[in-house]
């Protein structure tokens, strides 16, 4: 009988600290001190060009992708004067001002912040790494560590957030990131259907100190893929302020009606304002924006980066390049040839993937289009307007599959999944047709010869 008893208290305790078993949680505080580097002082020399990247999901396949693009970049040459007219020799990578990442894109954007100066730590810790084995060890080895599944606030995100937060970064969290380029790490807010961004900006809202917050964390947040992974959980700290005092949030609402995104704005101010609200479940970036093309869009906008630019008379832009790399892939549809419906993971496929890669694409589109519009507006007025005098037809490249000309190796580059593995024939066939992908995008022919004859 005594026995019986101590064994159910043995038991009691074992699953009482199960229960209580509490992940890491982004941690209340003021702006952090990094605040400055989203702002346009960022520091660099060569203050007539912005570049701006974002790299797609899909897994280690767009890590890959995203990590041979660079790889190419940095033999591009880029040479420019600084500000006393000395010439300086960079390359193209090193010139990318701000960089945006989703789900497997996020990783890559992330590793090129703080290992682009030994670029084989990343290919060797995760693109030639089992991603999806060492998860699955992580559970199960050893054993006690599965058993935190148990708890209700410990779930799979959690294994995996701190295995990128100790096997990929190093521990390292957005402290340590360098001041330039800019990192956007793009999530989903589940309960808005809208993007969250681990920014100052969006901690301000929660209340909260990014600085203190992992890197490998937030690369879990872009990642959790529905059913595959549960959504990651930030805390929003504070309390309620007047949002009549904020002209952004008035505006929004006034131009609700007209634009969707001021629309978006205004009911994201009322969510994280109402602290009710306490915890914010984020997921997959991809549900919403699998390419992080938004963010560059918002950048036109009034108080976006490049419209700035485009309107500082002081140091007048001569050069936006925006480079778009889509790791998008189109395998065969066989369902259409079968009376049998398609299962639950194709329809899903069909529901958040397929069309979501047609909206990345009108982005895409749209972004062009605001591109063509400021050089027209270069071409009408760029005399008499000293900020545009300057500029240069804007850069708009895209890196993707489809335009990969062998048709044999299209068809392979369409097959490749997405998944947190590929294998050595896989990362072969990227690393080989990537390179030429780049180099012959028409507009990356047009930068590198003026580039060339050093305009």
């Amino acid at each position: 009988m005594k026995k019986r008893f101590w064994y159910i208290i043995a038991a009691v305790s074992v699953l009482s600290i199960l229960y209580s078993c509490m992940p890491f949680y982004n941690v209340p505080g003021s702006k952090s001190a990094s605040t400055a580097k989203t702002d346009i002082a960022y520091i660099r020399e060569d203050n007539q060009a912005l570049v701006l990247v974002a790299f797609s999901g899909g897994g280690t396949r767009a890590a890959a992708m995203s990590w041979k693009v660079l790889e190419t970049l940095k033999n591009i040459p880029y040479t420019y004067r600084d500000k006393n007219g000395a010439v300086i020799t960079s390359n193209l990578a090193d010139e990318i001002d701000y960089i945006s990442g989703i789900s497997g894109g996020s990783f890559a954007a992330a590793a090129w912040c703080l290992y682009k100066n030994d670029m084989n730590i990343f290919r060797d810790r995760f693109i030639n790494e089992n991603i999806e084995g060492d998860l699955l060890k992580r559970i199960f080895l050893p054993p006690w560590r599965g058993l935190r599944l148990i708890s209700p606030y410990y779930d799979r995100i959690h294994i995996a957030a701190e295995f990128h937060d100790k096997e990929i970064f190093d521990g390292k969290t957005f402290a340590d990131l360098p001041s330039r380029p800019v990192l956007w790490i793009h999530a989903t807010n589940l309960a808005l259907g809208t993007r969250f961004t681990f920014t100052d900006k969006s901690f301000d809202l929660i209340a909260s100190d990014l600085s203190k917050y992992p890197i490998g964390y937030a690369c879990a947040a872009s990642s959790a893929f529905p059913i595959l992974l549960s959504p990651m959980t930030v805390i929003n700290y504070g309390e309620p302020i007047s949002l009549m005092d904020d002209i952004d949030y008035k505006m929004a609402k006034m131009n609700a009606r007209e634009d969707v995104e001021q629309d978006h704005y205004w009911k994201m101010r009322e969510f994280f304002n109402n602290k009710e609200n306490k915890f914010i479940h984020l997921a997959d970036g991809g549900l919403i924006d699998n390419q992080g093309l938004q963010s560059i869009i918002d950048e036109f906008k009034t108080n976006g980066i490049i419209n700035k630019k485009l309107n500082d008379k002081n140091n007048p832009l001569k050069r936006l390049i925006i480079i778009n790399v889509n790791a998008g892939v189109s395998p065969d549809d066989e369902s259409c040839k079968h009376r049998k419906a398609p299962p639950v993971t194709s329809v899903i496929e069909y529901t958040m993937v397929t069309s979501m890669d047609e909206l990345s694409a009108k982005r895409w589109m749209q972004i062009k289009e605001l591109c063509q519009e400021v050089y027209k507006a270069k071409i009408d007025i760029g005399n008499t307007t000293r900020s545009l005098s300057l500029l240069e037809e804007p850069y708009t490249i895209e890196i993707n599959f489809r335009n990969v000309k062998k048709d044999e190796d299209k068809t392979e580059c369409y097959k490749l999944p997405t998944s947190f593995y590929l294998n050595e024939e896989q990362r072969a066939l990227i690393d080989r047709v990537v390179p030429d992908l780049v180099r012959e995008d028409p507009d990356m022919i047009r930068l590198i010869n003026t580039l060339e004859k050093g305009d």
